[in-house]
């Protein structure tokens, strides 16, 4: 390994260090703000209640603007100083990565990959047997972190508005300036492979959600973000990809009353025709995407 490779290494697990400190700051600094907001603090345990008043709603909404800004933010400013700005890559974007045709490729990719998560969120169930001890750690945090998000995500009229903000723009932006803007090319250099970068940044990306019932399909959904942000050499297309997916899932609890991966019956038929159509989206995104594209990134 050469010089430059130990670097990016380095400066990965730096990084990693620099997320873990800025999310720790980023929850006391939330404990501090809330009583100023607040009569009182709304708290989230496994095995706790669960929130439930108008009160609890806005503090948990406050609490993920903190944690995405000054987590996952105050984490890639902190990289750009140290590294005079060498990261976040690509926040500049070509002509053609910005090009209707290819957005719109990367919204139907999206969309079309809908029953490839809801099989891999199945296997991601099978794998953790019934009445293992990885079940009894990891299903209260499922079942809590999935009360949650439902009570975030349900609102009626202009809160509608906060939640798309709150839980899909902000992350959008937040985590794909870290994941795919720092860490994924940091993991690129180091390992010297476009797709073994991508595809470890995408583990950490989905490992560091803490749902691991969910674990495989946010692994699949990382991978995609980053082949958008590597192909084209900007992060915007992944950042619409990941505000789509989220917005996506909001919508759907709103009229469905279920989450997407509940949706759909897992039938061989229709994740073929899912791999099927969202393979050609890929391919199709492939050739729109200019072979220089990931280099200028």
């Amino acid at each position: 390994m050469n010089s430059e490779r130990i670097q990016a290494l380095s400066r990965a697990l730096i990084f990693l260090g620099l997320v873990f400190v800025c999310s720790v700051t980023a929850s006391v600094m939330a404990a501090m703000l809330t009583p100023l907001f607040f009569s009182e603090a709304v708290s989230t345990m496994p095995g706790g209640p669960l929130p439930s008043s108008a009160s609890e709603w806005w503090q948990l909404h406050l609490q993920n603007l903190i944690s995405q800004s000054l987590g996952f933010g105050g984490a890639v400013a902190i990289a750009a100083v140290l590294w005079k700005r060498s990261v976040p890559v690509g926040l500049g974007a070509s002509p053609r990565a910005l090009a209707p045709l290819g957005l719109l490729v990367v919204v139907l990719a999206t969309l079309l990959s809908a029953p490839v998560m809801a099989m891999l969120y199945e296997w991601n169930v099978w794998a953790i047997p019934e009445g293992s001890a990885l079940e009894a750690i990891f299903k209260p945090i499922e079942a809590m972190l999935e009360e949650v998000t439902t009570f975030l995500v349900t609102a009626e009229g202009n809160r509608r508005i906060i939640v798309i903000l709150s839980v899909a723009l902000v992350p959008a932006v937040f985590e794909e300036l870290a994941f795919r803007g720092a860490l994924q090319p940091l993991l690129i250099k180091a390992t010297g492979k476009p797709w073994v970068g991508i595809a470890i940044a995408s583990v950490i990306f989905s490992a560091i959600h803490f749902q691991f019932y969910g674990f495989l399909p946010r692994v699949f959904l990382g991978a995609l973000f980053g082949w958008f942000a590597y192909r084209s050499g900007s992060l915007l297309p992944g950042m619409l990809a990941h505000f789509v997916n989220n917005a996506g899932a909001a919508v759907t609890l709103w009229y469905t009353g279920s989450m997407t991966e509940d949706l759909f019956e897992i039938e061989t038929w229709t994740v073929l025709v899912s791999v099927t159509l969202t393979a050609a989206t890929l391919l199709a995104y492939h050739r729109l995407m200019p072979d220089s594209a990931h280099r200028a990134g």
